[in-house]
């Protein structure tokens, strides 16, 4: 799947994760549910509380543990994100999604190689603009300026107008020659 289409898949993939937990754990659906609306409102703790009760009905679910993972990211409280995220791909190495959160993360700490693996296959798993965009940062900082560009063109092309399309043209102008 080329670079920039993935929305739709992603969005089938993560209905399809909401329907199997509602199938198999209708009390922890209930609750992700309600996490979830209290993340679209900005209460991140109600939401992070809502997931651990929802957590204490199917512990090794890896979509709950990836929404938990991803929550604590938005509040930047990385320990605890990178616990979940990690246990999540322990649980369904096939998605995605942990892998992105874990490879930020990798590359917020420097650890660019843990992060190039992570960002790796969660692009083979999903090509999104956001792992790309991600993957050009960690090779510009490892300074593999060529793989750095030709991923942010990519980011470019796929999103041209938008928020990641912008950063990457812009860390195109700035790389050296």
């Amino acid at each position: 799947m080329p670079l920039g289409q993935e929305a739709r898949l992603g969005k089938v993939l993560y209905e399809q994760s909401l329907q199997q937990l509602r199938d198999t754990a209708p009390e922890a659906y209930l609750l992700h549910q309600q996490a979830h609306a209290a993340e679209v409102r900005g209460d991140m703790q109600v939401a992070i509380e809502l997931y651990h009760s929802a957590m204490q009905q199917t512990p090794d679910n890896s979509f709950l543990l990836t929404s938990l993972g991803l929550a604590y990211l938005r509040i930047e409280d990385t320990i605890p994100a990178r616990r979940y995220l990690l246990k999540a791909v322990n649980v369904d190495p096939g998605y995605y999604k942990p892998r992105l959160g874990l490879g930020y993360i990798y590359l917020q700490n420097q650890q660019y190689q843990q992060a190039v693996t992570q960002l790796e296959e969660s692009l083979q798993q999903l090509a999104t603009v956001e792992a790309a965009f991600l993957l050009g940062q960690v090779k510009e900082a490892q300074e593999d300026l060529t793989k750095a560009r030709e991923l942010y063109l990519a980011v470019v092309q796929a999103d041209r107008d938008g928020k990641l399309g912008t950063a990457a043209a812009s860390r195109l102008r700035s790389l050296p020659r």
